[in-house]
């Protein structure tokens, strides 16, 4: 074999079921249990495979914590209609039922209660999901602005900040988060968007 030939891999291809086994071992370990109980054995044994079949994909438990965190936030994600309100309303219901589903609530408290320890975990939660998740509303929201149908000078992080924030302060709160939170909670906001 020559320098610019490619190395041929051995072995069985990787199977795509048991990444989103190990994924979705590690989503609910973390939900259920806490980080300080999730490790690599843990996830196999959960997950159903080897420990070799978990470090021939993440190197390491923050890697693998960041790729689940990841795989959450891809999740539900509705397309796009092109309708403001709908948009943003369907976005933040898929966000609400998918965080009441996974646990998402007791998954980002277990990660930030082990930020002093790691010194990494806020990091990790906001390169994986809720920066992307945030991209996912402020792109409806600028092509609104486009669009003439918000405000050219309306403040884009923040007013996604006010959507994605209230799920947060409503659970925390004990507010119901029922079928009609999402609408009311957007109506609020682009009533003061448009004021």
């Amino acid at each position: 074999m020559t320098d610019t030939e490619p190395a041929v891999r051995r072995g069985r291809p990787r199977d795509p079921a048991k990444d989103v086994a190990v994924l979705e071992a590690t989503i609910a370990l973390l939900a259920q249990e806490g980080l300080g109980r999730v490790s690599m054995d843990r996830v196999a044994t959960a997950a159903g495979v080897s420990k070799v079949t978990i470090y021939t994909r993440w190197s390491s438990r923050d890697d693998l914590i960041a790729a689940a965190l990841q795989h959450l936030e891809l999740g539900d994600l509705p397309p796009a209609t092109g309708d403001l309100r709908e948009d943003l309303v369907s976005r933040l219901e898929a966000m609400r039922r998918q965080y009441e589903r996974v646990g998402g609530m007791s998954i980002i408290g277990s990660c930030l209660a082990g930020e002093p320890s790691s010194g990494q975990m806020l990091e990790i939660i906001r390169r994986s999901t809720l920066l992307p998740r945030r991209e996912h509303f402020a792109e409806v929201v600028r092509t609104a602005i486009d669009r003439g149908t918000l405000p050219a000078d309306l403040d884009v992080e923040r007013f996604t900040s006010l959507l994605i924030g209230s799920l947060y302060a409503d659970h925390l709160a004990g507010r119901p988060l029922d079928e009609h939170w999402a609408p009311a909670v957007v109506d609020l906001a682009l009533r003061g968007a448009l004021a």
